[in-house]
């Protein structure tokens, strides 16, 4: 657990992916947000700027838990040390970035959070791609599984959910995984100078993704709509 808050930390500081996650999604974030696995809140940092939105934040590990408090809890972030299957509240927005790919049992946690989902409401999900990329470093911080698009077809097609945006995203970050898995970078120092490098690579990595139509990229970016 300490390698994973090590890795998120300095993920959190990568300032530019971080705001390029958040574009990706952006338009579909309503009023009622919840945020499973929000770790640090980072993203909720950012998106709390709007002073009409309300936040509820889960999160299970006890240190991000008493950092969340300490740092964000407010008027209009509550935090939560509860899993989905303990709270019966209803959102208009619920967000997991890479989050369930640490969940053994994905599918039954996504119904978890269509359960406190309203209709014509949105799903917003960010995980790592391609299981191909999978390395020692994502055994490191407790990932199960990568991803590719059929999975999220093949759920939208089984909970009747319509797909607002499903596409691969940061197409230099997949070529820098897929490179790291080879040579081998789980050296805290090391991980801590590839993230730097990477998130300086963003604002190119970007408009490559435009270029071949996210047809390829380290992490995919779902939305769905509940009906």
């Amino acid at each position: 657990m300490q390698y994973l808050n090590q890795v998120l930390e300095y993920f959190d500081i990568s300032e530019k992916y971080r705001s390029y996650q958040i574009e990706l999604f952006n338009e579909y974030v309503g009023k009622n947000v919840l945020e499973v696995g929000a770790g640090r809140g980072k993203i909720i940092e950012i998106l709390s700027n709007d002073k009409s939105k309300f936040f509820t934040l889960l999160e299970l590990d006890n240190n991000f838990y008493d950092y969340l408090i300490k740092n964000l809890q407010s008027e209009k972030i509550i935090v939560k040390n509860k899993k989905t299957t303990q709270i019966n509240d209803k959102f208009d927005t619920i967000i997991y970035l890479d989050v369930i790919e640490h969940i053994d049992k994905d599918e039954e946690e996504l119904n978890n959070a269509l359960r406190l989902l309203e209709k014509n409401s949105h799903l917003i999900i960010i995980v790592p791609a391609f299981q191909i990329l999978f390395s020692e470093f994502d055994k490191n911080v407790g990932h199960y599984r990568r991803y590719h698009k059929k999975f999220f077809k093949d759920y939208a097609q089984k909970n009747s959910l319509e797909i607002k945006q499903l596409k691969y995203f940061d197409v230099l970050g997949f070529f820098i995984v897929f490179l790291s898995k080879f040579i081998g970078l789980t050296n805290s120092k090391r991980n801590k100078l590839g993230i730097k490098i990477w998130n300086f690579l963003i604002p190119l990595s970007k408009f490559l993704d435009k270029i071949i139509f996210h047809s390829l990229g380290k992490s995919i970016i779902c939305v769905y709509k509940k009906k």
